[in-house]
């Protein structure tokens, strides 16, 4: 219905809100524009266009946005939270959590922002949620921190946002230093390398966030007391898994069901699991106890029948929401996939949508059997019955699908 290339290559997440989408920025080292969020109006879907730039601070990626509306006696209007990350770390430049005013599209404010530390590139994906309570609370992760502060500083950070121009850290939480003993000891048991907080997300209105902590699964965190993150249980890898838990989202229409998103990549394979990362399908009634419900792949990112997979792109999951019990998938190279998750043992893909193979012009991705020209699809959003895809080298697009048109979404 309606296509955007804003130029220069590498947009990155999308957020769609009051007839605006929001464009993110990827960026790493020397291959960072530094566009900031795209504001794009889309009230009439044909013809979408840019209608402000803002979150630009140089030599940094805002991969990641949310907008919503909040009301708190602070600050009443349109939100913007902006996930900002340094290309290169360490540096002066300003890493970490970025509010802005977007009452007006076309004239965002700087409100306020915080700092994560000089040795972390910054916030990588964030959500925000404004609970029952009244207060709106920002759930941000800095990979890597738990590192580069010597275990000081969590990956996972809770962060008060009710008055937006003097943001607040509440906590910081990571699997390795606040995760019950016996969990600790597992996970060095199995070897897990890798357990960067990769995206926090809120659910139940704010009581509760799930972290997808890489090597260490999906883990459930209590938010009773925001400043006290509590654990509740996690998803396990079975042995020889690959891991990489990226990301994931509950169904609306069972909210026990948990699709978790494995990103693998092409350039990581040691013959483990010889596959792209796919979806992994949970119920997660009990958090202590996750029971594995089935799997969900495309026929490009796992072997066929001739024992294949493609090289000629990425073929990995990436992100995904839902509408009732239909998820909307970003699947870089195999573009958007839909999926009915009526019955979660037997996820049943009921339409795609592929942008057409467009290069990168800073020259970055190339896939591992040489080619520069393929579809990229980061980050998926929903609204008004129509989805928003957004293409790291393509920009914005913007179609219908039956399996959810007429949804509020």
């Amino acid at each position: 219905m309606g296509h955007l290339n804003p130029g220069g290559g590498f947009s990155g997440d999308v957020w769609v809100h009051g007839g605006t989408a929001y464009l993110g920025a990827w960026g790493l080292g020397s291959h960072c524009p530094a566009h900031g969020v795209r504001a794009i109006a889309v009230t009439t879907p044909s013809r979408p266009r840019v209608v402000s730039r803002f979150a630009r601070f140089r030599g940094t990626s805002s991969e990641d946005v949310w907008v919503g509306s909040v009301s708190t006696p602070a600050f009443t209007g349109d939100l913007a939270a902006v996930g900002i990350q340094r290309c290169n770390a360490p540096s002066s430049r300003f890493g970490g959590l970025a509010l802005f005013d977007v009452t007006r599209p076309a004239r965002p404010r700087l409100l306020g922002r915080l700092e994560t530390h000089s040795h972390t590139r910054g916030v990588h994906e964030l959500s925000v949620v404004q609970r029952a309570d009244g207060r709106v609370l920002a759930l941000v992760s800095v990979p890597h921190s738990f590192q580069a502060t010597e275990g000081r500083k969590g990956d996972v950070r809770v962060v008060d946002v009710t008055d937006p121009r003097r943001p607040r850290e509440l906590a910081n939480w990571d699997v390795r230093r606040n995760a019950p003993a016996a969990v600790r000891r597992l996970l060095r048991a199995r070897g897990h390398g890798e357990l960067l907080a990769h995206s926090v997300s809120a659910h139940e209105a704010g009581e509760k966030a799930f972290v997808s902590n890489w090597d260490g699964g999906a883990i459930f965190l209590g938010l009773g007391d925001p400043a006290r993150p509590r654990y509740l249980g996690r998803t396990a890898f079975p042995r020889g898994a690959f891991g990489n838990a990226h990301s994931g989202a509950f169904s609306e229409a069972a909210p026990s069901v948990f699709v978790q998103n494995d990103e693998v990549g092409d350039f990581y394979h040691s013959g483990i699991e010889g596959a792209w990362g796919f979806q992994r399908i949970w119920n997660v009634a009990n958090p202590a106890r996750p029971v594995a419900l089935g799997r969900f792949a495309t026929e490009s990112s796992v072997p066929g029948r001739d024992g294949r997979i493609r090289h000629d792109g990425f073929y990995s999951v990436h992100n995904n929401v839902f509408v009732g019990e239909v998820e909307v998938v970003s699947w870089y190279s195999d573009g958007v996939r839909i999926v009915n998750l009526a019955n979660p043992r037997r996820p049943r893909p009921v339409g795609h949508f592929v942008p057409p193979p467009t290069r990168d012009p800073q020259g970055f991705w190339v896939a591992p059997n040489g080619n520069r020209r393929f579809p990229l699809v980061w980050g998926v959003a929903v609204s008004g019955g129509l989805v928003y895809a957004s293409d790291i080298n393509s920009g914005l697009w913007i179609f219908r699908s039956n399996a959810i048109a007429g949804t509020a979404g």
